[in-house]
């Protein structure tokens, strides 16, 4: 194997590691929250909305 496709797949290797390992998965969830709205996350918000008593918290 010659020095020049060492180096082009050594750059190819690093390129595929930043793709998969930059993801941002807590962006990706974030955004599946904002979009679905699903209803184990509202009840997660309103159960930290409320302490202990049922009362809301001001």
């Amino acid at each position: 194997m010659s020095m020049t496709r060492r180096v082009l797949l050594a750059a190819a290797i690093l390129l595929l590691d930043l793709a998969v390992f930059f993801l941002p998965l807590s962006a990706i969830f974030l955004a599946y929250v904002v979009v679905a709205n699903p209803a184990w996350f509202r009840d997660f918000l309103n159960h930290l909305d409320a302490d202990g008593d049922g009362r809301r918290l001001r």
